[in-house]
């Protein structure tokens, strides 16, 4: 199995979770916007100040763009709202410091700022997944470690500040939450795994937001080894789609449905006998489901692995992989049947950088994407978004050590 290299997330130190795929620490704006690129310094000192910027005039469309590199971290998620509200989430390793660090940045249509999360006693934390209901209503979810393990972490802004929402644990043992997905402020799904001992194996974890609490809900797993939930979708309150990894046969796709009743097992494509992932879902439609992670073929080198649910089965859809080292597909997002972006990353050779991979999803076929790297080290992109009603999207990650992100919008029509 590959694993993302010079990484700053927690999740690497989580080794026998093994979930770095997706990297837990994660927008296509300025660019996206018609403003240029906007890039942040690299000096940024504290949370609370304001990201420096540089405007870079004579941006088009039709490619991928750097928005920003910002202060050093990890960027895995984000939520768009509208072309001036946007939030992406992940976490950061202070220089010189051990301990990793939650870290939410906001966009208000003119720059990316650091806002201070929510104050925690624990050492180490981060944030995997964010979701925006309006600009007074954002979630967020990660883990925060304890002196004995991990466990589920939740924080909500209300428009002024970041807090910390309780959330259930389904036993004493880990329990990390990877993923979040919502239709409305009282329909809220976040999904993971979590352990009922230290001891036991790591089950799938579900919990829902009714809009009063967090609950934990009945969900099935594949054996009686290690289940994984890393990504999740929701189409309406009815139609609800998770994936992740079993790890019963050497690393198995596993997708649960949501039927407005109960999360049950669908079975998924395996190919190749080596360990598959799934990492990412986008259940915009629901006859059209996307799913991204990779697949294990010789020895340690993956490559980029798609499939889709046409209304009755998942079939694979080749995606695009470039390289003979290490392809993977980490998020994605789609705003049609016949438009979807994922992201993720790449690497030719074992000695080589990890670079940024996107693909794009006309309705038929995966194509590759030309994308930045803006740094001379690592160069990952863990998560995606569209911007509502503008055909625009964003993508986030890292680079260097450094959160990133891009942007893309199409090009005009003649």
């Amino acid at each position: 199995m590959g694993a993302r290299g010079g990484s700053s997330s927690l999740l690497t130190i989580v080794v026998s979770v093994e979930v770095v795929k997706r990297p837990l620490v994660a927008t296509a704006l300025a660019v996206a916007l018609g403003i240029g690129c906007v890039v942040v310094g690299p000096g940024v000192s504290g949370q609370a100040r304001a990201s420096l910027l540089r405007v870079q005039e004579g941006s088009t469309c039709g490619s991928w763009t750097v928005m920003s590199v910002g202060l050093l971290g990890s960027l895995s998620g984000v939520a768009t709202l509208s072309p001036s509200e946007a939030w992406a989430v992940g976490d950061q390793q202070p220089a010189g410091s051990e301990e990793y660090k939650p870290i939410a940045e906001h966009w208000n249509g003119t720059a990316w700022r650091v806002i201070p999360t929510a104050p925690l006693s624990s050492t180490d934390a981060v944030l995997g997944s964010v979701v925006e209901l309006s600009a007074t209503n954002v979630w967020a979810v990660g883990f925060f470690a304890n002196s004995k393990t991990f466990r589920s972490l939740v924080e909500h802004w209300n428009g002024h500040n970041w807090s910390v929402v309780p959330s259930p644990n389904s036993g004493s043992g880990e329990n990390i939450l990877m993923g979040l997905a919502a239709t409305s402020a009282t329909d809220m799904w976040a999904v993971g795994t979590g352990q009922a001992t230290p001891s036991s194996a790591r089950r799938t974890l579900v919990e829902h937001w009714n809009g009063h609490d967090w609950l934990v809900v009945r969900s099935p797993n594949s054996g009686s080894g290690d289940n994984l939930l890393q990504g999740v979708s929701v189409n309406s309150r009815t139609d609800a789609w998770a994936v992740g990894d079993d790890r019963v046969s050497y690393g198995s796709t596993l997708a649960l449905h949501w039927n407005g009743r109960t999360w049950a097992i669908v079975k998924t494509v395996n190919p190749g006998a080596g360990e598959r992932f799934l990492f990412g879902v986008a259940a915009r439609f629901k006859t059209q489901v996307l799913a991204v992670g990779s697949d294990l073929i010789a020895g340690d080198h993956t490559r980029a692995l798609a499939e889709r649910w046409n209304g009755s089965a998942w079939v694979q859809t080749p995606a695009p992989s470039p390289d003979a080292d290490l392809d993977e597909l980490h998020a994605v997002t789609a705003t049609s049947s016949t438009n979807a972006w994922a992201v993720g990353y790449r690497r030719p050779t074992p000695s080589a950088l990890f670079r940024t991979l996107v693909e794009h999803w006309n309705g038929s076929r995966w194509s590759l994407a030309a994308s930045p790297n803006p740094s001379s080290r690592e160069d990952d992109l863990s998560g995606v978004a569209a911007i509502p009603g503008t055909g625009k999207f964003v993508a986030v990650g890292y680079a260097g050590g450094r959160t990133l992100v891009e942007s893309y919008c199409p090009k005009a029509t003649p």
